[in-house]
């Protein structure tokens, strides 16, 4: 959890005395996992915990995703069109916030996940989109 404390403080943290400071999360969304979804959960929640933000829900993969293994980015965006959704009970919850989600997922190679995710979010009402991942690869 130093991550997020050292990202607090640095260049466009949220702690008082940070260089650009933004504001702070509101609220945790996961995105949903295939490979590792207990993981992507306990981790989601366990954050929400640490920071005393709400768990507000995850975006969810739709009958539409097609799996690409060593695509370019055109091929990954490609295959991520309509392949991510974001459930009722979570656009709920990101009508009622009131700044920016911190959104975590397990990794990333492209970007495009993270990128589709957060255009969704926004979509749906956030202020703000913050990507938290675990590992990035690229």
């Amino acid at each position: 959890m130093e991550v997020l404390a050292d990202w607090a403080k640095g260049p466009g943290g949220w702690a008082p005395g940070a260089a650009d400071p933004q504001p702070r999360p509101v609220g945790v969304v996961t995105l949903a996992s295939r490979s590792r979804p207990r993981l992507i959960g306990s981790l989601g929640a366990r954050i929400a915990e640490i920071g005393r933000l709400p768990l507000l829900g995850s975006v969810a993969y739709t009958g539409e995703a097609h799996s690409v293994s060593r695509s370019n980015s055109a091929q990954r965006l490609k295959a991520l069109d309509g392949a991510l959704t974001v459930p009722p009970d979570l656009a709920a919850a990101l009508a009622e916030a009131r700044g920016p989600v911190l959104l975590v997922d397990d990794y990333t190679e492209t970007g495009w996940t993270l990128a589709v995710a957060a255009r969704l979010l926004r979509g749906a009402g956030a202020q703000g989109v913050l990507p938290l991942v675990l590992a990035v690869q690229g």
